[in-house]
């Protein structure tokens, strides 16, 4: 049933996204903190690798990662969580370079970097079902949204379109609530817009 297809998806789905959100928000905030706090040799060094990351189309070094080191979900979580790393880097050093001599750094660091973790959770779920579509991802016969919607596909000439929407409905619908939630975190938290 394809219903049951998409909850069992789901889960994996967002398991994969959550648990590369919080690993690269964990070493992104932890490098863009020390980057931004110290200066000098440690802000250059951390910025250059973030630049290199940047370099390159993140979903291409997303599927050169998963190619070099085997398609499993621990090496999927891992791609994209370094495709995420500059993200977190670059807003850890930031705000931690703005709030320096502040009291307490990082609780004043944390809003924007929940907003980055909103956006992020789509991306990742979006990079995810992604390389499954292309079959650089989670393999068959596992219940994943990019599997379900390269799997559908292959319907739709014979009239059952519905075998490909459903998936890719849902896989959209998520990315797009991720996003929502990130523009309101974002808005919630612009001094600006407290009026």
């Amino acid at each position: 049933d394809i219903f049951s297809r998409i909850i069992v998806a789901t889960r994996l789905d967002f398991g994969i996204a959550l648990s590369a959100v919080l690993l690269s928000f964990a070493i992104g905030a932890a490098f863009g903190a020390l980057a931004g706090f110290y200066g000098g040799w440690a802000d250059r060094i951390v910025g250059r690798c973030a630049d290199t990351i940047m370099a390159f189309p993140l979903f291409v070094l997303a599927m050169g990662i998963v190619a070099a080191l085997g398609n499993t979900v621990a090496n999927i979580v891992l791609a994209t969580a370094i495709i995420n790393l500059p993200f977190y880097i670059r807003v850890a050093r930031t705000e931690v370079s703005i709030r320096r001599d502040a009291l307490h750094v990082f609780p004043n660091v944390l809003p924007p970097m929940m907003v980055q973790i909103s956006l992020n959770m789509g991306w990742a779920i979006l990079n995810a079902a992604g390389l499954s579509f292309i079959g650089m991802g989670v393999r068959p016969p596992e219940a994943e949204w990019g599997i379900m919607v390269a799997e559908g596909a292959t319907y739709i000439i014979s009239g059952e379109w519905w075998v490909a929407l459903f998936p890719g409905a849902v896989l959209m619908l998520a990315v797009f609530t991720f996003n929502l939630l990130g523009d309101g975190l974002r808005d919630m938290m612009d001094p600006r817009m407290r009026t």
